[in-house]
């Protein structure tokens, strides 16, 4: 592994880090009492999947965490 960036943009230490379901986000929540949002990861456009969903009900289905 190889560091390729540093996110800079809390001013106390960061205490929690959480990834999106999609893989693309990343939520950071710092004890400055702060949300930072980062876009690490994006899709490759071969591997892209259209995804649709048909009704409310599927989406009830998947489950919300």
């Amino acid at each position: 592994m190889s560091k390729v960036t540093e996110l800079t943009g809390h001013s106390c230490r960061v205490l929690h880090l959480a990834m999106s379901p999609d893989g693309q986000t990343v939520v950071s929540a710092a004890a400055d009492e702060t949300l930072r949002l980062w876009k690490c990861f994006g899709v490759d456009p071969g591997k892209k999947k259209s995804k649709s969903i048909s009704s409310a009900s599927s989406f009830v289905r998947r489950g919300i965490r």
